[in-house]
């Protein structure tokens, strides 16, 4: 029998899988956290145009220039 065809695997041979599987198991993990990210960062952005539409609002109601009709906002239990 030759090394090639031994049921019997080289102790390198072995350690090199090992770690070639552990490299695929971590570029799954970074492509998922990438991902997780990617998806944070959208969210942020649009908070942060959400945040400046409501400061943008908030400065005109201090100003005076824009006026709420109480009779058109509806109550809180609503």
């Amino acid at each position: 029998m030759s090394a090639a065809t031994s049921p019997q695997t080289d102790p390198l041979e072995q350690r090199v899988v090992e770690l070639e599987t552990l490299v695929m198991h971590l570029q799954h993990d970074l492509e998922s956290l990438n991902a997780v990210a990617l998806e944070q960062q959208r969210e942020l952005d649009h908070f942060r145009r959400m945040l400046t539409r409501i400061d943008d609002r908030m400065s005109r109601l201090d100003s005076g220039e824009e006026r709420i009709d109480p009779a058109s906002e509806k109550p809180p239990h609503y």
